[in-house]
């Protein structure tokens, strides 16, 4: 079969292939022709991050999931054009954001197998799969084992705070007497702990 060339590709064949494939060089195609517009659309936000003590820098880093997500979910029978279903998906997670189940349903970054080996191929920190493959309960089971305690309790603080607005790395690192590159070092830490772990447990 000849290789195809992506660039010449449209972005209805590049969606379906994304869609019922999964086809990683397809979303870095997709990905790579609308992250400048996540961007934007994130930046238009940034007072309101602000105001819920969000990381600006933590939602730029969505922009894979994001461009993933609005392909599967994209119906090209629907008036409505690929790029504005992208803005409306962008605006929904930003807003969104600061609820607590929604933030709990979307804590590990680069949980699924296709984004784990997709993440490494795109140009920004790019991270949240749509399907994990362990929940949040088991996640933390996984992360007792760890022989440095102070990642579990980052990752406590991170995603188990029973506010709604999530806390900053500054604030994590307070909690723990940790300056923030040190809790987000050890958050790191934590999750290529657990990627090793999906990975025996998904063999």
């Amino acid at each position: 079969m000849a290789k195809r060339i992506l660039k010449s590709l449209t972005d209805i064949y590049l969606i379906e292939d994304i869609k019922f494939n999964k086809d990683q060089d397809s979303l870095v195609e997709l990905h790579e022709r609308y992250k400048n517009m996540c961007f934007k659309q994130v930046h238009k936000f940034q007072n309101y991050f602000k105001l819920n003590n969000i990381n600006k820098n933590d939602m730029l880093g969505q922009s894979l999931f994001l461009i993933y997500d609005s392909a599967v979910t994209f119906d090209p029978e629907k008036n409505i054009k690929y790029i504005t279903w992208l803005g409306n998906k962008v605006k929904f997670f930003c807003m969104n954001y600061t609820k607590k189940e929604f933030k709990s349903n979307h804590f590990l970054e680069y949980s699924g197998e296709f984004f784990t080996h997709i993440s490494a191929r795109v140009t920004v920190d790019s991270r949240l799969s749509n399907e994990p493959v362990i929940n949040f309960s088991e996640a933390f089971d996984f992360l007792i084992e760890h022989p440095d305690k102070r990642i579990k309790k980052v990752f406590e603080i991170r995603y188990s705070d029973l506010k709604d607005k999530p806390l900053t790395w500054r604030d994590v690192g307070k909690k723990l007497n940790l300056s923030s590159q040190t809790a987000i070092n050890l958050h790191s830490k934590g999750l290529k702990y657990l990627r090793k772990k999906i990975k025996l447990t998904d063999r």
